[in-house]
Order: structure tokens, then sequence, then C-alpha cells
């Protein structure tokens, strides 16, 4: 339980009247130095301390010794008899733990606030920029370390600063001073050095002060105002403070540096930020440069009704100490007694005498018989099998994640269900670390569109967005506003699940060309498939924006007609559109344009790309299929009777007229008799008249008649 009498004086900070973060820089500085000697007090009074010194040391291979003395058989006892062996499960087991978290690499994904071409293309930009970071600078790596501290420590933070004179020089000043364009950096945190309220009942927290560790010089460089303050600040070796280090005596120029971020709150509407040394050495006070808090936790789980993190490691640690009690017991027996001793009785009178050859007759009045002191009692070898087995159903890592499948498992459908348990029971932490990335890659993006003012530069490899711009400025970010994470296909992280993604893909006739199928093979990354698709879409929204804006944009011929004809009637869905004669107008004359290319394009081109031509447009509804009929003779506006008409077509039959049809006969669909067929049936040139058949000799002539027209005596 936690000590709740601590004394308000030790926080050096009784008036009530004036919230602490409120007051003048010196007087905050005081106050938060007191607080974090209290901080530290409270938690040495309740062992937490310890506990996580314990968990440190063992981690590393120290048990009860420096960590230089770990790794190593000991001998302890008056005579040195008793022989202390450690085997450290502890950690193997907590690196088991690590690998199933951070095994599949996680992918960043940014959301934009819109879903307009610009916004969209941002998003892909803002995709690349956190690859980048992830790749180029390290961003993966400290996650992983914070991870790693929770699994051992509790918790682990990341610290996110925006730093002016890092990077590359853009520009040299009027003064001639060195313009650079700024960089994110990252730090790494333990519990050790990050103090905050102890009194909350969660992790929703107002504020922090963290420390770090800065080169002294570098310091008085940067505040040539401080330097003498600089200088009397005891050096990391020579401050008595809590951290994570082997004993040395090397002198080093690193000093203490103090951080604090206040969130902006009623009380504190701009928040704060405070650098200092000292309550004397403030070098920066400032608000809340930040839109959020840029420090990011993550953990395995919560003690609960405080803001302190635990970890199932806590829970195995005493249980290693019963595995090293047992292997230690096992090794000393075998040591002490695992020379061969030999039991005869006395005045046995034993002689030895050798013959050729290296044997020897031993004579004697008893027969030597030899003792077997070396066998250790079966119980132990059982309990220590329970131990472990033990320490692994509380870690959650079974036998089958340490490679160690029991016998009863054969099938791979088991091993897969009892695989996938480990991971079930690790998924808080799963959980955390992925709230841990997307918080980390929404404020870089945060902090890039409000510092990065001056053109930056991003190697943008791996993507095959040809879209997206390797120059950019916090401007090209303005419609992001959150980073979403996706943890990767499991698949797609072994040589034997992208070469099934591949066969799979191969066969569903998705890869088409040997590069995409070596690349999927390679990477696991199947956007390189889609990315044509992808282009098309950006440019489709691009076009729907010109479109509601009065703009008709050039077809090409290279273009997806059916695919932009499909996608561009979705902007005569909107009735504002729709009512205005002028827009719609637009609309419809860029989706003829999409219409006239399918017809008018070279065949092979569209073949190329997998589209089909356009038939010519047929005669109007209602048009003879011949043509239109010419007038009458004689008629108005038509010639006179047995003035010559435009020549009949090539190929016509003698005595066809430009109609198409025959002298003599009407064309197909009229209303006028042939001869030999009923009224309202045409005739077709060249086929024959139907035979005439006697009325008397059917049952319906009328019938046979009405349908065939060639029954004699009923006309």
């Amino acid at each position: 339980m936690a000590i709740d009498n601590v004394n308000s004086n030790m926080f050096g900070d009784s008036d009530v009247t004036t919230y602490f973060a409120a007051k003048p820089a010196i007087d905050t500085a005081s106050i938060l130095m007191a607080k974090s000697r209290s901080f530290y007090n409270v938690l040495e009074a309740n062992f937490y301390l310890e506990k996580l010194s314990r968990m440190w040391r063992v981690y590393h291979g120290c048990f009860d010794v420096s960590v230089g003395g770990g790794h190593q058989i000991s001998f302890t006892g008056e005579q040195e008899e008793l022989v202390s062996l450690h085997v450290n499960h502890f950690r193997n087991l907590a690196q088991h733990i690590f690998v199933m978290i951070t095994a599949n690499r996680p992918i960043m994904e940014a959301r934009a606030i819109n879903s307009d071409f610009k916004s969209i293309a941002q998003t892909y930009l803002a995709n690349g920029i956190l690859e980048y970071y992830m790749r180029e600078k390290h961003l993966e790596d400290a996650l992983k370390m914070a991870v790693e501290m929770a699994i051992v420590l509790g918790a682990g933070y990341i610290k996110m600063d925006w730093n002016a004179t890092a990077g590359d020089v853009y520009d040299i000043d009027d003064h001639g001073v060195e313009v650079k364009e700024g960089e994110i950096e990252f730090t790494n945190l333990s519990p050790f050095d990050v103090v905050f309220d102890g009194s909350k009942e969660s992790h929703k927290l107002d504020w922090y002060m963290v420390r770090t560790f800065k080169n002294r010089f570098d310091l008085m460089a940067k505040y040539p105002e401080m330097v003498d303050e600089l200088r009397g600040i005891p050096s990391k070796s020579d401050a008595g403070v809590y951290r994570m280090a082997l004993l040395s005596n090397d002198v080093t120029d690193d000093i203490p540096v103090y951080e604090f971020y206040h969130q902006k709150t009623e009380s504190m509407p701009k928040g704060r930020y405070m650098l200092f040394a000292s309550p004397n050495t403030v070098m920066i006070d400032t608000p809340m440069p930040y839109r959020v808090m840029p420090i990011f936790r993550v953990s395995a789980g919560e003690i609960l009704g405080t803001p302190y993190g635990y970890s199932p490691m806590f829970d195995v640690f005493p249980i290693q100490q019963g595995i090293d009690a047992l292997y230690s017991t096992i090794m000393t027996n075998q040591s002490a007694f695992g020379v061969q001793n030999l039991y005869v009785p006395r005045g046995s009178d034993l002689s030895v005498d050798s013959l050729h050859g290296g044997m020897n007759i031993i004579e004697g009045n008893a027969k030597p018989e030899p003792l077997n002191l070396t066998a250790t009692p079966p119980e132990v070898f059982k309990f220590l099998e329970m131990l472990i087995q033990a320490s692994e159903t509380i870690s959650g890592v079974n036998s089958v994640a340490r490679g160690q499948p029991e016998a009863s498992l054969k099938s791979g459908n088991a091993l897969a269900l009892v695989q996938s348990m480990a991971l079930q029971f690790v998924s808080g932490l799963q959980q955390s670390y992925v709230k841990l990335i997307e918080d980390s890659g929404t404020a870089i993006i945060s902090i890039l569109k409000d510092y990065a003012n001056t053109p930056k530069v991003v190697a943008l490899v791996g993507k095959h967005n040809k879209m997206l711009l390797k120059e950019f400025t916090g401007d090209n970010l303005h419609s992001i506003n959150r980073v979403v994470v996706d943890m990767g296909n499991p698949l797609s992280r072994t040589v034997a699940g992208r070469v099934q993604m591949a066969e799979q893909m191969l066969q569903m006739h998705l890869i088409k060309d040997p590069t995409t199928y070596f690349q999927v093979l390679e990477t696991g990354r199947i956007d390189v498939m889609y990315e044509g698709d992808v282009s098309q879409q950006l440019l489709v929204r691009q076009e729907n924006e010109w479109l509601s804006d009065g703009k008709n944009p050039i077809t090409a011929p290279t273009d997806l007609h059916a695919f932009h004809i499909q996608e561009h009637r979705s902007v005569l869905d909107d009735t504002d559109v729709r009512m205005n004669q002028e827009l719609t107008k637009v609309v419809m004359d860029h989706i003829q344009g999409h219409m006239d290319m399918l017809t008018n394009t070279d065949p092979r081109l569209l073949g190329l790309t997998g589209q089909q031509p356009l038939p010519p447009p047929g005669p109007p509804p209602g048009a003879p299929p011949g043509g239109p009929m010419p007038p009458p003779p004689g008629g108005p506006g038509g010639p006179p009777p047995g003035a010559g008409g435009p020549p009949p077509p090539v190929g016509a039959p003698q005595g066809m007229p430009s109609g198409g049809h025959p002298q003599g006969h009407h064309a197909p669909g009229g209303n006028h008799p042939q001869q030999g067929g009923p009224p309202g049936m045409s005739h077709e040139p060249g086929m024959p008249n139907m035979p005439k058949v006697n009325g008397a000799l059917l049952s319906n002539p009328g019938l046979q008649e009405s349908t065939m027209g060639n029954v004699k005596g009923q006309h």
C-alpha cells in the first residue's frame, strides 16, 4: 500500500492560493526539484524502486552481485563448498514476449480530415514521411526500447522534441548565422527518469518532469549567458541520482537536465514548458510548444488505483530465484561427489600390481565397492520442472513459443492453437504498443505541421506511389489529423509466407510480370500491384473537383475511359450541379470526350490498355436501316419525276435504288401486301413465293391464310 502520511512540506510548496505551475520560473523549478525528491522517497519507502532495481539486475544476469560479476558459477560457504549456479529463464521469457510484440513491423497510415484529392495526396506523402522517420531516424529502435523497458520495468517512455538547430543548413541570415531546417529527435526514458503526480488514480496526468543527460559544454555554447551556472552543476557521475548504469569511475561531462511539460488546462490555458538544470539555471520558460504532451508511455499493465506500471515479469522473479536454488543444489551435489569414491572394510589388506598393457591385479581380503553419492532425489528434478512450467504459465510464454513443444502436441493445428494463446495473453501489451505508435506518429505529423517551415527533403524509399513528393513543408500536411497503425500481415513476415502469397497471386493472375513477383517474394508488400489503379483513382478525384468548379480537364487516349465515366457521374449526383446548366454541360462534355476517345482512338492502343472501342453511332430512332428515306418524287424538296436521284450504293443489285430495296418492293415492316403474301407481310429480296395450297384440304384454311397467305381461293 502507498504511504499517505507524507507531509506536504516535503514538496516545498504550502501555498494553496497559487498553482505551483503558474509561479515564476525560479519558484516553479524549486518546487519541482522538491517534488522529485519526494517522488523518489515515496517509491523507495514502498520498495517499488528496489523492485525495479532487482528486475534490471536479473534481466542482465546479475544475481546478488554486480553485473560485471554475473554470468559465471560462484562458490560460497565457509570452505566454498556450495556452488551457486544461475540459469536465466527470466531473461529468456522476457525476450520471447518482446519478440512476440515487436516481430511484426508496424505500418503507420495517415488519415486525412477530408476525402478530396489534395487531402488524399497528402496522406500518401505523410505515409512516406512516417516510413522515413521509422527507418532513417530510428523511431522503430526507440519504440522497441520502450517496449523492452515496459516488459522488464513495468513501463517505458519516449520523449519527442523539435530541435531547431539540427538538420542540414538551409540558409544564412543577415548576421551570418546558419539557419537549419530543424529535426525531430527521439529519447527513451525509463521509470527512473520520469516524475509525475503519484497521487493520481490513473495515468491521465496534467504534467511531467523528465530527466535527461546532456553535455555541459554543448549547453554552455547554446546558452552563453549561463556559462557560470552550468559550470557549477555536478556531473552525472558525481550526482547521487537514480538511474540505470554500471558502476564506473569514468569522468563524464554530461549533467542532468530537467524538462517540465504541463498540459493546456483551465488553470494553465497555454500550458507550460521549462528547461532547467537547477532552480537558478532556467534556460527556457515558454508556453507549451506542442499540441499534445510529447511524452508517450507503453505498459504491460497497471497497478490499479495508481499511475504506476506493472509487468508479469514481476511475478516471474521469485520463481527464478527458486529455479536458481534448485540448480545450485544439484550442482553442489555433483561438484562435491562427482569424483568416484570406493568403500573397503578396514584391514582388507589391498595391494595393486600392474601388468603389461595397463591391466591391474588387486589382491586383498575384501572386494572394494564404489559409493554412489551423486544421486540427487528425483523430487528435486520434478520440482524444478514444475517451477519452469509455472514461470511459463505466469509469463504467458508456453513451451511451443519457446521452441520446446510437449510430446502430446503433434498436429500443426494444436501447435498453432497453443501459439495463438501465447499471443492472446500478451494482447494487453500489444494494444499499448499500438497506441504508442499511433500517438508517436500523430505527434510527428503535428510537430512537422507547426515547425517544418523551411523545405525538408526526405528519401521516400520503398513507397511506389509516384505522386509522393520528396520535398515538403508543414503546409503540405495540414489536412492530416491522425495516424493509425496496421501491424501488418504475419504471413508476410516469413519467407515461406511470402512464397505462398506470391504463388497464390500468380494463380489469381494478380501478378503479371516477373518484377512484381520477385518484389512480393522479397518484401511481402503488394501495393506495387495496384499502383496504377491508385493513380487513376487520384486522377479521377482531381478531375471531379475541377468539374465541380466548372473546369473541363483534358482527356487522354490512355485514360481508363469507362472507369472515368462511371466516376464522373457522381458529380451530377450533387443537386447544386444538376440545377446549374453550365456545370451540367461541362460534365457532359467531359464524359462525351471520353466516349469520343473510345470511338476514335486507335483500337490497338485501346487493346493494350484492356479497353474495347465503341462502335460508330447508329441511325436515329425511327430511321430505316439504309439511311433516311428520300422525299417522294415531285414532292416538296424532292427531285422531279424521272429525275435521277443519288447513285445506288456500291455492289447493289440492278434495279435497287439508293434506299437499299429493289424496285417494285417495299421496305421491311411496311403495310403494303406482297403478291402471294398476306397484308402486313414483307417479301425479302430474292426469296421465292410460298406455293398455293387447296383450302378444301385444310381443317382451318382461314388460319393458314392469315399466317402464310398461300391458300387458294381466299383472296
